[in-house]
C-alpha cells in the first residue's frame, strides 16, 4: 500500500509543474506481461547476454541474436500498455508532459497515445518494430523481411539486418542521449518510474534534472541506488500508483 501522504505531495509536485519529463525503465512494463530481462527467470537466465544479445558476437554470427529475438518478438508483440502508459499519455494531454524518455523497446508509450500532443519521445536503447542493415543503414518494417525462415536475414547489400534496438558494445542512438538530457534540464518536474537506475549513461538523468531545480518523483517496487535524490519515492507497482496520482491530480488537492 503506497503512503497517502506521499502520494498527495507527488500529486501537488505534478499539479505545479508545467514541464514534466517521464523516465521509464523495465518495471513499467513488466504489468504488461514483458519481464524484466535481468529479473529471476528472465530472458538473461536463458541467454547469455554477453553473447546473445552482443553487438560483438551480432557481427560474427547474427543466427545467435535471431535465435533469441524469436522469443522477444513474442513477449513484445503481443503486449499492451498498462494503466500507467495510459496515465502519462493522460498527463501529456493535459499539458502537463512534455517528454518521455525511456529505456525500453517495446513501444508501449507510442500505443498508450504518448507523442500524440507534442511530447517527444527518446528511445534510449532503441525501438521494436523497425529493421536496418547495419552496412548501408537501409531501414525496413518486419513485414518487408523474412525473418522465420531464415537463420538471419541479410540485405540487398550483403549487410546483416537487424532490430534498430541497442546491443550490448554497440552505441546509443546518435544524439538521442544528449537530447534526453537537455529536456532534463528543462524539467521542472520528472518522474522516475520503473528503473533501478543502476544503468549508465541513463541513470545520470535524475542527477541532471535535480541539478537543474526540478522536483523529482521515483516510482519502483524497490528501492533504488538513488533514493536520497527524490523529493517523494513512492513504492509501489507502476499501474496502481500512477492511476492514484492521475486521480489526485485531476481532483482539487
Amino acid at each position: 500500500m503506497v503512503d497517502e501522504d506521499k502520494l498527495l505531495k507527488a500529486a501537488q509536485i505534478i499539479k505545479d509543474s508545467n514541464y514534466i519529463v517521464v523516465f521509464s525503465g523495465a518495471g513499467i512494463s513488466t504489468e504488461s506481461g514483458i519481464d524484466d530481462f535481468r529479473s529471476p527467470g528472465g530472458l538473461w537466465e536463458q541467454y547469455d547476454p554477453n553473447i546473445y544479445a552482443s553487438y560483438q558476437y551480432f557481427l560474427q554470427d547474427p543466427s545467435l541474436f535471431w535465435k533469441m529475438h524469436k522469443e522477444v518478438e513474442e513477449l513484445v508483440g503481443e503486449a499492451d500498455p498498462n494503466q500507467a502508459h495510459l496515465a502519462i499519455a493522460e498527463l501529456e494531454r493535459m499539458g502537463k508532459v512534455k517528454a518521455v524518455i525511456t529505456q525500453n523497446i517495446d513501444m508501449l508509450h507510442q500505443k498508450a497515445g504518448s507523442g500524440q500532443k507534442g511530447a517527444k519521445i527518446y528511445q534510449l536503447h532503441g525501438e521494436y518494430g523497425k529493421l536496418h542493415c547495419i552496412k548501408c543503414g537501409n531501414e525496413y518494417n518486419f513485414d518487408e523481411i523474412d525473418t522465420n525462415s531464415v537463420d538471419y536475414p541479410v540485405c540487398e547489400c550483403s549487410g546483416y539486418i537487424k532490430p534498430k534496438v541497442v546491443l550490448f558494445g554497440e552505441s546509443l542512438p546518435h544524439g538521442v542521449l544528449e537530447s534526453a538530457m537537455n529536456e532534463c534540464s528543462n524539467a521542472d518536474c520528472l518522474i522516475v518510474i520503473g528503473s533501478s537506475l543502476l544503468i549508465s549513461p541513463a541513470n545520470f538523468i535524475p542527477s541532471i534534472a535535480k541539478q537543474y531545480g526540478a522536483k523529482l518523483v521515483f516510482i519502483n517496487r524497490e528501492n533504488t541506488i538513488m533514493d536520497d535524490l527524490a523529493d517523494v519515492f513512492l513504492k509501489g507497482s507502476a499501474g496502481e500508483t500512477f492511476t492514484k496520482l492521475l486521480k489526485m491530480v485531476k481532483s482539487n488537492i
